[in-house]
C-alpha cells in the first residue's frame, strides 16, 4: 500500500485518464477493461472538368479533384482522449491539357498537372495545458502549446496514455509533358519532354512532448536486483512520481525538392504492308534533392582525420590492444553537409549520361500469325519520390535521468522530469564530429541511377472459333542496382571460419577492453560514452562509429521468362482467358557478409517459378433472344433469362525460404521434402542438418549458407473465385443485377512461411495462413437507370 500523502498530485490527476475497470475475470487484474472500438469514417471526393473549343483545329480542358478524408483511431478508451487520434488525408488535383492541330500532320499537345497530398495524424490531446495538471511551469513554457498533447506515459503491465505527437505531410507534385506528332508518308513521328518537380515538406515530431517510461526500476526490492512481480510495481513508479526513463525530441521539419527533364524522339516507321519498326531515343537527367534550408548531410569525408583523434589516441596509447599498434590506431572520417565549407546543396552530382534507346518491330508473318519484339532501356529514380535527406546533427532527443546516484535521491520527478531543460540540436556546427559514438547514415554523392534493359519477343497465332494464342520470351537485366552497406563492419580476417560455433573467435571479439572515446564530450548518451567497449569495436575501419550505413549501386539482376497466353474471344456468350509464365528471377543486390565486397548471387524474394490465371465467362443460353426458348417472355424469362456466370482461377509457386546465419552440417538437397511428405506440422525436412541447440548457434562467422533457397519454398496461392449474376430488365432505361460473388469458392488454405529458426520449438511448422482465410460469399444488388 501506497500512503496518500506519498503519491504524487500529478499522478493523481493523469489517473482520471484512466476509465474505471469493467471486468474481473483476470485474478492478478490483468486485461480489465473491455470496450468495443467503433470507428467511423468520413470520405468525401469530388471532380469537375470543363471543355472548351478554341476554334476547329485548338481545344482545351481544365480538371480540378479534391478529395479529404479523417478517420478515428486507437480510441481505447470510450468518452475519453486518452490515446486516439485521427489520420487525415487530403488531396487535390488540377490538370490543364491542351491540343493544337499545327498542320494536318502536325498536332501538339500540352499538359500541365499539379497533384497535392496532406496527410497527417492529430492527436486528441493535442493542446493540453500540461500546468493545469500539475506539471512544472518549466516544462509547460518550454513547450509550444499548439503542439503540446498529453505526455505519453508507458506504465508497466497498463495500456499506455497518449501518443507521440505524430506527424503531417504535404507533397507537391508538378509536371509539364509537351508532345508532338508529324505524320509523313508512311512515317508517324513523335518527340517532345517534361518537367517533373517533386516537393515533399514534413515533419515528424516524434516525442515532442516528453516519453515518461515507468518500471520497476525504484520499486522492486529488497535489493535493487531483487526480481519484478507480475503486475504493480510499475503503477507504483507512476504513483510514487518516479520515472524510471524516457526523453523529448526536438527533430527539424523536412522541406526537400527533386527535378527530373526528359527528352524523347520516336519514328513508327511502316516499312511495308506487313513490317513496322518503332526506333526511338530517350535522354533523361534527374537533377539531385535539396532541402531548402540545407539541413541535410552530404555524403562523408573518407579521408580527414576525425577532431577526436588526437585525444582518442592518447588514450588509446595509455591501454592499446595488441591487434592494433598504437601508430595504426586512427579515426578518419566523418559526416559532411549540404552547402557547408564548399560542399554542394545537392546530395548527389546528376548523370548526364542517361540515354535509353528503344526499339520494337511487328512482322505480320502470315494473315494469322504476328511476330513482335523489343528493347529497351529504362532508368529508375533517386528523387525525393523513393529518397530522404539525412538530418543527422539537427535533431536531438534529451534522456530523462531521474537519479544520478542509482536512486538514493531523485533529479527528475513527474511534475519536473526536465529541471535542467532541453539540449538543442548543433545542426553543422560540430561538423566530423557530427554523430560520433553512434550509427550515422549518409547518401554517397557518387550514387548513379540504375537501369533495366528489357527485351522480349513473341509470336501470335490465331486459331479456329476466334482462339488467340500467343508465346514470348521476355527477359529483363537489372544493372547499377543500391546495396544497403555497413562500411563499419568488422573485417572479415577477424570472423571464424569454422563451421561449427567458434567460441574463442566470439570471445576475443566481445571481450571488453578500455575505451579511448570515455570522457570525451562528444560521445556523452552515445553507446560508446562508457569505461569498456568491445574489441570488435577498435578493430572496425571507423572505430569511432558503432555503424557507418550507406547504398553502393554495385547491384545487379536478371530475370528470364516463358509467357503464354490464349484467349477465346467473346462469342456465343462465352470467353475465356487464360495465361501461364515460367520464369526465373536471380539478383545480386544484398551481402552475404557485412565487410563483403560484392554482393552475393542468390535467388531473388520475389521469383515466382510458375504462374498460372484463367478468367473465364458464360452467359447461359437460355431466355428470350437466346438459343433456348428464345420466345419466353414474363415470368419464365425473369426465371431462366439473364444468368451469367464467372469463374477466376489464380495458381502461383511461394517464395523461397531464407533460415538465416544456421549452423548446417549436412546437405542442402536433403532440406527439401517431396510434396507428398510435406504437413503443415513438418514443411521441410528438420532433421537434415540443422544445428538446434541454442547453446550451438553461429556468430561472428563468415556466413556461406545463402541467404535463400530456391528448392525450399512458402505455400504459393491457389485460390478458385466464382460468381453468378441475374440481370433483370424492368423497363427499357430500368435494369437491376443481382449478384453472388465467393472468393475462395473452394475454402482452400494456403500456409504462412514455415518457421525457419532452427533454436524455435515450430521450427519446420506452420503457424498461420494467408489473407484471405477462407471463402467469403458477398451478396449485392445494383441498380441502373
Amino acid at each position: 500500500m501506497i500512503p496518500a500523502s506519498r503519491i504524487s498530485p500529478v499522478a493523481k490527476r493523469l489517473l482520471d485518464f484512466y476509465p474505471m475497470p469493467n471486468s474481473t475475470e483476470n485474478v492478478e487484474g490483468r486485461n480489465n477493461f473491455v470496450a468495443p472500438i467503433g470507428t467511423q469514417i468520413d470520405y468525401y471526393s469530388h471532380s469537375v472538368r470543363m471543355d472548351h473549343t478554341i476554334t476547329e483545329r485548338h481545344r482545351v480542358f481544365g480538371s480540378f479533384s479534391w478529395s479529404d478524408l479523417a478517420e478515428p483511431a486507437n480510441r481505447r478508451f470510450p468518452g475519453l482522449n486518452s490515446i486516439g487520434h485521427v489520420q487525415y488525408r487530403r488531396h487535390r488535383g488540377i490538370s490543364l491539357d491542351d491540343v493544337y492541330m499545327i498542320s494536318p500532320t502536325t498536332i501538339l499537345n500540352t499538359r500541365y498537372g499539379l497533384t497535392r497530398f496532406l496527410n497527417g495524424e492529430i492527436p486528441d490531446t493535442l493542446g493540453m495545458d500540461l500546468a493545469g495538471l500539475g506539471f512544472s511551469s518549466g516544462l509547460a513554457n518550454a513547450l509550444d502549446r499548439e503542439l503540446t498533447t498529453l505526455p505519453q506515459m508507458t506504465i508497466q503491465s497498463l495500456q499506455a496514455l497518449s501518443r507521440n505527437t505524430g506527424a503531417k505531410t504535404a507533397t507537391n507534385y508538378h509536371f509539364v509533358t509537351s508532345n508532338a506528332t508529324h505524320t509523313r508518308g508512311n512515317h508517324s513521328i513523335r518527340f517532345g519532354g517534361e518537367a517533373r518537380v517533386f516537393q515533399e515538406n514534413r515533419y515528424s515530431y516524434g516525442d515532442y512532448t516528453p516519453l515518461l517510461d515507468f518500471q520497476a526500476g525504484w520499486t522492486r526490492g529488497p535489493l535493487d536486483n531483487s526480481p519484478t512481480a507480475p503486475i504493480g510495481q510499475g503503477l507504483a513508479s507512476f504513483l510514487f512520481g518516479l520515472p524510471t526513463g524516457g526523453g523529448r525530441d526536438d527533430n527539424p521539419s523536412v522541406a526537400q525538392q527533386s527535378r527530373f527533364f526528359g527528352l524523347y524522339a520516336q519514328d513508327d516507321w511502316k516499312v511495308t504492308r506487313t513490317l513496322t519498326l518503332n526506333v526511338g531515343l530517350r535522354y533523361e537527367i534527374e537533377a539531385p534533392i535539396t532541402e531548402r534550408f540545407d539541413r541535410t548531410t552530404r555524403g562523408f569525408d573518407f579521408g580527414t582525420a576525425n577532431p577526436i583523434q588526437a585525444a582518442a589516441a592518447a588514450n588509446y596509447a595509455r591501454n592499446p590492444i595488441p591487434e592494433l599498434p598504437v601508430a595504426q590506431f586512427a579515426t578518419p572520417g566523418g559526416l559532411l553537409f549540404a552547402n557547408v565549407s564548399g560542399a554542394p546543396r545537392g546530395l548527389w552530382k546528376s548523370d548526364k549520361t542517361n540515354l535509353a534507346p528503344r526499339f520494337g518491330f511487328a512482322w505480320q508473318m502470315t494473315p494469322k500469325t504476328v511476330w513482335r519484339g523489343g528493347y529497351g532501356i529504362f532508368y529508375e529514380l533517386l528523387g525525393a519520390s523513393t529518397n530522404d535527406v539525412g538530418q543527422q546533427g539537427y535533431s536531438q532527443r534529451t534522456s530523462l535521468n531521474a537519479s544520478l546516484d542509482n536512486g538514493l535521491s531523485f533529479f527528475g520527478t513527474l511534475a519536473n522530469p526536465f529541471p535542467n531543460g532541453f539540449l538543442a540540436p548543433a545542426g553543422a556546427a560540430n561538423g566530423l564530429r557530427t554523430f560520433v559514438g553512434r550509427s550515422p547514415g549518409f547518401f554517397d554523392p557518387g550514387l548513379r541511377n540504375g537501369y533495366m534493359q528489357r527485351w522480349s519477343l513473341g509470336v501470335q497465332r490465331e486459331l479456329a472459333q476466334r482462339v488467340l494464342l500467343e508465346a514470348a520470351y521476355v527477359g529483363n537485366r537489372g544493372s547499377l542496382m543500391s546495396v544497403a552497406r555497413n562500411l563499419n563492419a568488422v573485417p572479415n580476417r577477424y570472423l571464424s571460419t569454422s563451421a561449427v560455433r567458434d567460441q574463442a573467435t566470439i570471445d576475443f571479439l566481445t571481450t571488453n577492453v578500455r575505451n579511448p572515446f570515455q570522457g570525451l564530450p562528444d560521445f556523452t548518451g552515445s553507446a560508446m560514452a562508457g569505461a569498456n567497449v568491445a574489441r570488435s569495436q577498435l578493430l572496425k575501419p571507423y572505430p569511432h562509429f558503432v555503424d557507418l550505413s550507406a547504398d553502393d549501386d554495385i547491384g545487379y539482376s536478371w530475370y528470364h521468362s516463358l509467357q503464354m497466353r490464349i484467349e477465346r474471344r467473346f462469342a456465343q456468350g462465352f470467353t475465356i482467358h487464360g495465361s501461364y509464365t515460367w520464369s526465373k528471377f536471380m539478383e545480386a543486390v544484398e551481402l552475404l557478409n557485412a565487410a563483403d565486397a560484392r554482393p552475393t548471387e542468390v535467388i531473388s524474394p520475389q521469383d515466382r517459378t510458375h504462374h498460372v490465371a484463367i478468367t473465364a465467362i458464360y452467359e447461359l443460353p437460355f431466355g428470350r433472344g437466346r438459343h433456348f426458348l428464345a420466345s419466353s417472355r414474363g415470368v419464365v424469362d425473369h426465371l431462366i433469362g439473364g444468368w451469367q456466370v464467372q469463374g477466376i482461377y489464380q495458381g502461383q509457386t511461394g517464395p523461397p525460404l531464407n533460415f538465416g546465419n544456421v549452423a548446417f552440417y549436412g546437405n542442402i538437397n536433403d532440406i527439401r521434402l517431396p510434396k507428398s511428405e510435406r504437413t503443415a506440422e513438418r514443411w521441410f525436412n528438420t532433421n537434415a542438418g540443422f544445428e538446434r541447440d541454442p547453446a550451438k548457434q553461429l556468430a561472428n562467422n563468415l556466413r556461406t549458407f545463402p541467404l535463400r533457397l530456391s528448392g525450399v519454398r512458402s505455400d504459393g496461392f491457389n485460390q478458385w473465385d466464382l460468381s453468378a449474376f441475374k440481370n433483370f430488365r424492368i423497363t427499357e432505361r430500368v435494369r437491376f443485377q443481382l449478384r453472388a460473388e465467393a472468393q475462395n469458392a473452394l475454402n482452400h488454405a494456403m500456409f504462412n512461411a514455415p518457421n525457419a529458426a532452427p533454436t524455435n520449438s515450430n521450427f519446420g511448422q506452420v503457424t498461420a495462413t494467408q489473407f484471405p482465410e477462407q471463402r467469403r460469399i458477398n451478396l449485392a444488388g445494383k441498380l441502373t437507370f
